[in-house]
């Protein structure tokens, strides 16, 4: 692991006007933000499409909370952003050739063609939990102070959106039987653990030297991997098994 430069939340605004970074830390900074904001929106949009696609009214409520939660992070972090004099359309410019990487298979796939409770289930899975790892372990640590302040906020909800996902697990479980939610979960899976990222690549490189995470993609997906393994073992489910390497797919 390469040896950090800033400390947590060392690094402002005011500091990238004077200059007293390197040069190469804001265009670092500002695709993992861009990355960050796009992910929210596109997680906000999958909510909005869950109310017209699951059935039940009764989480219609919770999906409506998960909704006006995401839509706020969103803007917390484009926000983050613009006082950085990046605007939102040109930040979202920017993520069109990485949108259709497989690190963003499943927000797009929640935003565009996900349908019913299972699909929503498997969602909040691959995004909500998945974001509560590298929002609480790298961001929340950021040494850029306005993006790790974000973090703090979107923590204390994401918290809540992680019990409606492991809520949902078992109610899945329960209401479709372990082989259907076995079987979304093979679909699932592979976008969860690739939605991390891909491990060793120069832009990770630079984001840990920087301070601006600190885990490599690879460990927080063993991470994510281990946590939801102890939950599919509480409901009597066994996880499929998935191939070594990034893009990962189901074994």
């Amino acid at each position: 692991m390469p040896r950090r430069l800033y400390g947590v939340r060392e690094i402002g605004p005011s500091e990238l006007r004077a200059g007293r970074v390197e040069p190469h830390y804001q265009k670092v900074l500002v695709r993992l933000l861009s990355a960050h904001a796009i992910a929210e929106k596109l997680t906000a949009l999958g909510y909005q499409r869950a109310l017209d696609t699951v059935a039940d009214s009764s989480l219609h409520p919770l999906i409506r909370k998960n909704l006006a939660e995401e839509r706020r992070h969103a803007r917390l972090i484009y926000k983050v952003l613009e006082e950085i004099g990046v605007a939102e359309s040109a930040a979202d410019r920017s993520m069109m050739r990485v949108l259709k990487s497989p690190s963003f298979e499943a927000p797009r796939y929640f935003a565009e063609r996900a349908e019913g409770e299972t699909d929503l289930l498997m969602a909040s899975l691959a995004l909500d939990a998945t974001g509560l790892l590298m929002i609480g372990i790298n961001y929340r640590d950021s040494s850029y102070a306005p993006h790790a302040r974000a973090a703090d906020i979107i923590l204390e909800e994401e918290a809540e959106h992680d019990e409606f996902a492991s809520m949902l697990l078992g109610r899945a479980v329960e209401r479709l039987g372990a082989e259907r939610v076995i079987d979304a979960l093979r679909r699932w899976l592979p976008r969860a653990v690739n939605f991390f990222g891909p491990p060793g690549t120069g832009f990770t490189y630079d984001c840990l030297r920087y301070g601006l995470k600190s885990r490599d993609n690879q460990e927080l997906a063993d991470l994510f991997l281990t946590m939801l393994e102890r939950r599919a073992r509480q409901l009597g489910i066994t996880l499929p098994a998935l191939t070594p390497d990034y893009p990962h797919t189901a074994a």
